[in-house]
């Protein structure tokens, strides 16, 4: 062993080992001490390394570290985010991972993202980055515009209503349609100006006419619409009243060739009246039948159903022996009608205890003769 030692600030030499006490310069192989440092470190990471090939991927149950793997999570490989194998105090939130420089080389905000400080997940979904759903509690209104400007957010598509109004006075924040656009101040006939080009313009099975849409339809609804029947030629209904176009003829109509507004008025379809002439004596229930047109129904063999409270007669079909009027079934005549009635009075005039026919006693005029 060789060794020099000198003291006040002499020069100490031990195996190559050199101390000056003054300058506190050290100089020689230091590979003994180095190694008292590193050799620990190296034992660690060793152990950590181990540690990590002992976990077998396949069979562990992520959702036991209340860290649930869906989505893309659920196929990136471990190292991924457990960066060298470092399990504890991996992060758990959206923003540490999805941050500028983050070390897991997650996907970040683009430039163009909505300026927000609110946690990823309030917006998207761990499953998929798109379609994303905003909250818009607390934005402004009239505000639309500073994201919904199509490169932010969705902005107004080329074909959009010509208008400087805000978004948000014509659609809602949770969908874009429908969508509603308050009229006010639209000058009346101009309306082809958006209706039929940026807006729902005429079917094709649209009533033909060059008026315009506010001449029929209202700013609420297209239906139910009114039109003016104002210069259309009688007896032309059917141009447009044709079931198609318009509303025609139902499947239960009576049979006739007659125009609509020989019975309908323009303002409503009920309340119709028909023009018996040409009807033929005794053929009422063609149509009175109590489908086609009002009436109580029968045949020649159950004349009138007990139910109708019509008075039970042989004249099932032909309603006009008794009912002359044709614009009102009330005051109708049986006596004197022509109707076989004389010993039949109890038929009709079933309340009272004697068996013998009323015409017996009274007259067809008055009870009291």
């Amino acid at each position: 062993m060789r060794g020099i030692f000198m003291r006040s600030g002499k020069i100490i030499s031990h195996n190559n080992l050199f101390v000056e006490n003054n300058g506190f310069r050290v100089s020689g192989s230091l590979r003994w001490i180095a190694g008292m440092f590193i050799l620990p470190l190296l034992m660690m990471a060793d152990f950590a390394l181990a540690q990590a090939a002992d976990v077998d991927a396949s069979n562990f149950n992520h959702t036991q570290t209340g860290f649930n793997l869906v989505g893309p999570h659920a196929i990136a490989p471990c190292d991924s985010c457990h960066v060298q194998g470092v399990f504890k105090g991996t992060p758990r939130d959206c923003a540490t991972c999805h941050s500028l420089g983050n070390r897991m080389g997650a996907t970040v905000k683009p430039n163009t993202h909505i300026p927000t400080r609110v946690p990823c997940d309030n917006c998207h979904k761990p499953t998929t980055w798109t379609p994303a759903t905003f909250s818009h509690v607390g934005v402004s209104p009239g505000a639309c515009m500073t994201c919904h400007n199509g490169m932010t957010a969705t902005g107004k598509p080329n074909g959009h209503i010509m208008t400087t109004a805000s978004c948000d006075t014509c659609h809602r924040t949770v969908a874009w349609i429908p969508a509603g656009f308050n009229h006010a101040g639209v000058v009346p006939g101009t309306c082809t100006t958006c209706h039929g080009v940026t807006a729902t313009g005429k079917p094709s099975g649209h009533v033909v006419t060059t008026d315009s849409c506010d001449k029929c339809h209202s700013t609420i609804a297209w239906l139910p619409a009114g039109f003016n029947h104002t210069g259309v030629a009688a007896g032309t209904c059917a141009t447009c009243h044709n079931g198609t176009t318009a509303t025609g003829k139902p499947s239960g109509h009576v049979v006739t060739t007659a125009s609509c507004d020989s019975c309908h008025t323009t303002t409503t379809w009920l309340g119709a009246t028909f023009n018996h002439a040409g009807v033929v004596a005794g053929t009422c229930a063609t149509c009175h039948n109590g489908t086609t047109a009002t009436g109580v129904g029968g045949s020649p063999t159950t004349r009138y159903p007990s139910y109708s409270g019509h008075v039970p007669t042989t004249y099932w079909t032909s309603c006009d022996v008794c009912h002359k009027s044709t614009t009102t079934f009330l005051n109708a005549k049986v006596h004197g009608s022509g109707a076989v009635v004389s010993g039949k009075c109890n038929v009709c005039h079933s309340h009272h205890n004697n068996s013998t026919s009323c015409d017996k006693c009274h007259s067809t005029s008055t009870w009291d003769k």
